[in-house]
Protein backbone atom coordinates (compact mmCIF):
# COMPACT_ATOMS: atom_id res chain seq x y z
CA UNK A 1 0.00 0.00 0.00
CA UNK A 2 1.45 3.37 -0.96
CA UNK A 3 0.44 6.96 -1.49
CA UNK A 4 0.75 8.20 -5.07
CA UNK A 5 0.02 11.54 -6.69
CA UNK A 6 -2.76 12.59 -8.98
CA UNK A 7 -2.18 16.26 -9.66
CA UNK A 8 -0.60 16.49 -6.17
CA UNK A 9 -3.68 14.92 -4.53
CA UNK A 10 -2.73 11.76 -2.58
CA UNK A 11 -4.54 8.44 -2.80
CA UNK A 12 -3.65 4.98 -1.53
CA UNK A 13 -3.18 2.73 -4.53
CA UNK A 14 -1.76 -0.79 -4.88
CA UNK A 15 -0.70 -0.40 -8.51
CA UNK A 16 2.02 2.14 -7.72
CA UNK A 17 4.12 -0.57 -6.03
CA UNK A 18 6.42 -2.41 -8.40
CA UNK A 19 7.13 -5.51 -6.36
CA UNK A 20 5.68 -8.03 -8.81
CA UNK A 21 7.02 -9.15 -12.16
CA UNK A 22 3.62 -9.19 -13.83
CA UNK A 23 1.20 -6.31 -14.25
CA UNK A 24 -1.49 -8.32 -12.46
CA UNK A 25 0.61 -8.65 -9.30
CA UNK A 26 1.67 -5.02 -9.40
CA UNK A 27 -1.97 -3.99 -9.56
CA UNK A 28 -3.43 -6.44 -7.09
CA UNK A 29 -1.13 -7.77 -4.36
CA UNK A 30 1.40 -6.28 -1.92
CA UNK A 31 3.29 -7.61 1.10
CA UNK A 32 5.16 -4.82 2.87
CA UNK A 33 5.39 -2.64 6.00
CA UNK A 34 4.70 0.95 6.96
CA UNK A 35 8.38 1.89 7.15
CA UNK A 36 8.72 1.23 3.41
CA UNK A 37 5.43 2.22 1.87
CA UNK A 38 3.55 4.72 4.01
CA UNK A 39 4.78 8.26 3.30
CA UNK A 40 3.93 11.25 5.44
CA UNK A 41 0.95 12.33 3.33
CA UNK A 42 -1.23 9.71 5.00
CA UNK A 43 -0.64 11.45 8.32
CA UNK A 44 -2.11 14.74 7.09
CA UNK A 45 -5.57 14.06 5.70
CA UNK A 46 -8.35 11.43 5.63
CA UNK A 47 -7.54 8.98 2.84
CA UNK A 48 -9.75 6.49 1.04
CA UNK A 49 -8.48 2.89 1.02
CA UNK A 50 -9.07 1.16 -2.31
CA UNK A 51 -8.07 -2.36 -1.26
CA UNK A 52 -8.43 -5.05 1.40
CA UNK A 53 -5.81 -4.51 4.11
CA UNK A 54 -4.61 -6.88 6.86
CA UNK A 55 -2.01 -5.39 9.20
CA UNK A 56 -0.18 -6.49 12.35
CA UNK A 57 1.38 -3.91 14.66
CA UNK A 58 4.77 -5.30 15.69
CA UNK A 59 6.10 -2.36 17.68
CA UNK A 60 5.31 1.14 18.88
CA UNK A 61 1.98 2.80 19.52
CA UNK A 62 -0.33 4.88 17.37
CA UNK A 63 -3.81 6.29 17.15
CA UNK A 64 -5.72 5.43 13.98
CA UNK A 65 -8.95 7.07 12.86
CA UNK A 66 -10.89 4.50 10.83
CA UNK A 67 -14.16 5.77 9.41
CA UNK A 68 -15.83 7.45 12.39
CA UNK A 69 -14.00 5.48 15.08
CA UNK A 70 -10.72 6.07 16.90
CA UNK A 71 -8.42 3.17 17.82
CA UNK A 72 -5.35 3.00 20.05
CA UNK A 73 -3.02 0.58 18.27
CA UNK A 74 -0.03 -1.13 19.85
CA UNK A 75 1.98 -4.34 19.58
CA UNK A 76 -0.12 -7.44 18.74
CA UNK A 77 -3.04 -5.42 17.43
CA UNK A 78 -4.52 -6.49 14.09
CA UNK A 79 -5.99 -3.94 11.68
CA UNK A 80 -8.51 -4.86 8.98
CA UNK A 81 -9.59 -2.35 6.33
CA UNK A 82 -11.92 -2.98 3.42
CA UNK A 83 -12.39 -1.00 0.19
CA UNK A 84 -14.04 2.33 0.85
CA UNK A 85 -12.63 2.66 4.37
CA UNK A 86 -11.50 6.16 5.31
CA UNK A 87 -8.21 6.19 7.23
CA UNK A 88 -6.33 8.95 9.01
CA UNK A 89 -3.28 8.76 11.25
CA UNK A 90 -1.92 11.99 12.74
CA UNK A 91 1.87 12.14 12.99
CA UNK A 92 1.78 13.54 16.53
CA UNK A 93 -0.32 10.54 17.62
CA UNK A 94 2.23 7.82 16.77
CA UNK A 95 5.59 6.90 18.29
CA UNK A 96 8.71 7.01 16.12
CA UNK A 97 9.08 3.22 16.22
CA UNK A 98 5.47 2.55 15.12
CA UNK A 99 5.56 -0.32 12.61
CA UNK A 100 2.87 -2.38 10.93
CA UNK A 101 3.51 -5.43 8.74
CA UNK A 102 0.71 -5.77 6.23
CA UNK A 103 -0.73 -7.64 3.28
CA UNK A 104 -3.03 -5.73 0.97
CA UNK A 105 -4.84 -6.99 -2.09
CA UNK A 106 -7.64 -6.05 -4.45
CA UNK A 107 -11.06 -7.65 -4.83
CA UNK A 108 -9.89 -8.95 -8.21
CA UNK A 109 -7.11 -10.94 -6.60
CA UNK A 110 -9.55 -13.24 -4.78
CA UNK A 111 -12.69 -12.87 -6.88
CA UNK A 112 -12.34 -16.47 -8.11
CA UNK A 113 -12.84 -17.73 -4.55
CA UNK A 114 -15.98 -17.67 -2.44
CA UNK A 115 -14.66 -15.62 0.48
CA UNK A 116 -17.24 -12.83 0.32
CA UNK A 117 -18.97 -13.83 3.55
CA UNK A 118 -15.70 -13.98 5.45
CA UNK A 119 -14.62 -10.51 4.36
CA UNK A 120 -18.08 -9.14 5.15
CA UNK A 121 -17.83 -10.58 8.66
CA UNK A 122 -14.36 -9.18 9.23
CA UNK A 123 -15.59 -5.63 8.71
CA UNK A 124 -17.36 -5.90 12.08
CA UNK A 125 -14.14 -4.97 13.93
CA UNK A 126 -11.46 -2.88 12.27
CA UNK A 127 -8.92 -3.24 15.08
CA UNK A 128 -8.42 -5.73 17.91
CA UNK A 129 -5.71 -7.49 19.91
CA UNK A 130 -4.71 -11.16 19.60
CA UNK A 131 -2.62 -13.30 21.91
CA UNK A 132 1.09 -13.97 21.31
CA UNK A 133 0.51 -17.45 19.87
CA UNK A 134 -1.94 -16.19 17.24
CA UNK A 135 0.28 -13.25 16.34
CA UNK A 136 3.28 -15.54 15.84
CA UNK A 137 1.24 -17.75 13.50
CA UNK A 138 0.12 -14.70 11.51
CA UNK A 139 3.69 -13.38 11.31
CA UNK A 140 4.86 -16.77 10.02
CA UNK A 141 2.17 -16.57 7.32
CA UNK A 142 3.19 -13.00 6.51
CA UNK A 143 6.85 -13.89 5.96
CA UNK A 144 5.85 -16.98 3.99
CA UNK A 145 3.75 -14.84 1.62
CA UNK A 146 6.58 -12.35 1.34
CA UNK A 147 9.01 -15.11 0.38
CA UNK A 148 6.58 -16.56 -2.18
CA UNK A 149 6.04 -13.11 -3.69
CA UNK A 150 9.80 -12.68 -4.16
CA UNK A 151 10.12 -16.04 -5.96
CA UNK A 152 9.36 -14.63 -9.39
CA UNK A 153 10.66 -17.70 -11.23
CA UNK A 154 7.83 -19.90 -9.97
CA UNK A 155 5.58 -21.36 -12.61
CA UNK A 156 1.97 -20.48 -11.65
CA UNK A 157 3.30 -17.70 -9.43
CA UNK A 158 -0.04 -15.88 -9.29
CA UNK A 159 -1.99 -19.04 -8.45
CA UNK A 160 0.47 -20.01 -5.69
CA UNK A 161 0.01 -16.59 -4.10
CA UNK A 162 -3.76 -16.65 -4.47
CA UNK A 163 -4.25 -20.06 -2.87
CA UNK A 164 -1.71 -19.31 -0.13
CA UNK A 165 -3.52 -16.08 0.67
CA UNK A 166 -6.89 -17.84 0.69
CA UNK A 167 -5.61 -20.45 3.16
CA UNK A 168 -4.23 -17.67 5.35
CA UNK A 169 -7.57 -15.83 5.27
CA UNK A 170 -9.41 -18.94 6.44
CA UNK A 171 -6.89 -19.58 9.21
CA UNK A 172 -7.11 -15.98 10.35
CA UNK A 173 -10.90 -16.09 10.28
CA UNK A 174 -10.83 -19.16 12.53
CA UNK A 175 -8.80 -17.14 15.07
CA UNK A 176 -11.15 -14.22 14.66
CA UNK A 177 -14.20 -16.38 15.42
CA UNK A 178 -12.49 -18.01 18.39
CA UNK A 179 -11.08 -14.95 20.11
CA UNK A 180 -12.77 -11.83 18.78
CA UNK A 181 -16.48 -12.42 18.23
CA UNK A 182 -18.66 -11.86 21.30
CA UNK A 183 -20.45 -14.82 22.80
CA UNK A 184 -24.16 -14.89 21.91
CA UNK A 185 -25.31 -14.33 25.48
CA UNK A 186 -23.13 -11.21 25.68
CA UNK A 187 -24.36 -9.74 22.44
CA UNK A 188 -26.90 -7.16 23.54
CA UNK A 189 -29.71 -5.72 21.47
CA UNK A 190 -28.17 -2.27 21.85
CA UNK A 191 -25.02 -3.47 20.07
CA UNK A 192 -27.05 -4.91 17.23
CA UNK A 193 -29.07 -1.72 16.95
CA UNK A 194 -25.93 0.45 16.83
CA UNK A 195 -24.34 -1.82 14.24
CA UNK A 196 -27.32 -1.51 11.91
CA UNK A 197 -27.39 2.26 12.33
CA UNK A 198 -23.67 2.71 11.66
CA UNK A 199 -23.78 0.30 8.73
CA UNK A 200 -26.22 2.76 7.16
CA UNK A 201 -24.03 5.73 8.08
CA UNK A 202 -20.99 4.05 6.47
CA UNK A 203 -23.01 3.08 3.42
CA UNK A 204 -24.35 6.56 2.65
CA UNK A 205 -21.72 8.86 4.23
CA UNK A 206 -24.05 11.85 4.27
CA UNK A 207 -25.47 11.41 0.78
CA UNK A 208 -28.76 11.08 2.65
CA UNK A 209 -29.03 13.80 5.29
CA UNK A 210 -32.54 13.38 6.67
CA UNK A 211 -33.19 11.51 9.91
CA UNK A 212 -36.38 10.18 8.35
CA UNK A 213 -34.39 8.26 5.74
CA UNK A 214 -32.41 6.29 8.35
CA UNK A 215 -35.46 5.78 10.55
CA UNK A 216 -37.33 4.33 7.59
CA UNK A 217 -34.48 1.93 6.80
CA UNK A 218 -34.59 0.71 10.41
CA UNK A 219 -38.40 0.60 10.52
CA UNK A 220 -38.46 3.13 13.36
CA UNK A 221 -39.96 6.53 13.93
CA UNK A 222 -37.54 9.46 13.54
CA UNK A 223 -38.19 10.50 17.14
CA UNK A 224 -37.41 7.04 18.53
CA UNK A 225 -34.25 6.72 16.43
CA UNK A 226 -33.01 10.15 17.52
CA UNK A 227 -33.68 9.44 21.19
CA UNK A 228 -32.07 5.99 21.08
CA UNK A 229 -28.91 7.07 19.25
CA UNK A 230 -28.47 10.07 21.54
CA UNK A 231 -28.74 7.88 24.63
CA UNK A 232 -26.29 5.27 23.29
CA UNK A 233 -23.65 7.54 21.74
CA UNK A 234 -24.10 11.00 23.26
CA UNK A 235 -24.41 12.34 19.72
CA UNK A 236 -27.51 13.03 17.71
CA UNK A 237 -28.34 11.35 14.41
CA UNK A 238 -27.77 14.67 12.65
CA UNK A 239 -24.33 14.97 14.23
CA UNK A 240 -23.36 11.50 12.98
CA UNK A 241 -24.67 12.29 9.50
CA UNK A 242 -22.74 15.56 9.36
CA UNK A 243 -19.55 14.01 10.76
CA UNK A 244 -19.64 11.20 8.21
CA UNK A 245 -20.32 13.60 5.33
CA UNK A 246 -17.43 15.89 6.29
CA UNK A 247 -15.07 12.92 6.70
CA UNK A 248 -15.94 11.57 3.25
CA UNK A 249 -15.85 15.06 1.69
CA UNK A 250 -12.35 15.66 3.06
CA UNK A 251 -11.18 12.33 1.66
CA UNK A 252 -12.70 13.07 -1.76
CA UNK A 253 -11.13 16.52 -1.84
CA UNK A 254 -7.69 15.14 -1.02
CA UNK A 255 -7.85 11.70 -2.64
CA UNK A 256 -9.57 12.35 -5.97
CA UNK A 257 -9.67 14.84 -8.81
CA UNK A 258 -13.44 15.29 -8.53
CA UNK A 259 -14.51 18.90 -9.03
CA UNK A 260 -16.37 20.73 -6.26
CA UNK A 261 -19.53 20.46 -8.34
CA UNK A 262 -19.07 16.71 -8.74
CA UNK A 263 -18.60 16.33 -4.99
CA UNK A 264 -21.68 18.48 -4.38
CA UNK A 265 -23.64 16.21 -6.75
CA UNK A 266 -22.26 13.12 -4.99
CA UNK A 267 -23.68 14.35 -1.68
CA UNK A 268 -26.96 15.46 -3.29
CA UNK A 269 -26.54 19.18 -2.64
CA UNK A 270 -28.49 21.51 -4.91
CA UNK A 271 -25.28 23.09 -6.21
CA UNK A 272 -21.60 23.68 -5.43
CA UNK A 273 -22.43 26.85 -3.49
CA UNK A 274 -24.71 24.99 -1.07
CA UNK A 275 -22.07 22.31 -0.51
CA UNK A 276 -19.38 24.97 -0.05
CA UNK A 277 -21.43 26.78 2.59
CA UNK A 278 -22.12 23.52 4.46
CA UNK A 279 -18.45 22.52 4.33
CA UNK A 280 -17.21 25.94 5.44
CA UNK A 281 -19.64 26.06 8.38
CA UNK A 282 -18.32 22.73 9.67
CA UNK A 283 -14.62 22.89 8.76
CA UNK A 284 -13.85 26.61 8.77
CA UNK A 285 -12.44 26.47 5.24
CA UNK A 286 -13.98 26.44 1.79
CA UNK A 287 -13.64 23.14 -0.12
CA UNK A 288 -11.05 24.70 -2.45
CA UNK A 289 -9.04 26.09 0.47
CA UNK A 290 -9.09 22.70 2.20
CA UNK A 291 -7.95 20.96 -1.00
CA UNK A 292 -5.03 23.38 -1.46
CA UNK A 293 -4.04 23.34 2.22
CA UNK A 294 -0.92 21.22 2.79
CA UNK A 295 -0.90 21.39 6.61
Amino acid sequence: MIMVKRSDIPIINISSLNNGKTQFLRDNFVVSDTDKDLPEDVYKHPTIINAIFFGICVRGRGKLHINLNEYDVEENHVIILIPGTILQCNLEEVTEDFLIYYVTFSDDFIKEFDSTNILASLRERACFKLNEECIQILLDRYFSLQKKLECNDYMFHKEILQYSLLADIYEFYSMYQMYCLPEPEKYYRESDFQKKFFDLIYTYYGRERKVEFYASKLCLSPKYLSTKIKSLTNKSVNEWITESLILKAKALLKSTEMTIQEIADYFNFSDASAFGKFFRNNVGLTPNSYRKNTD
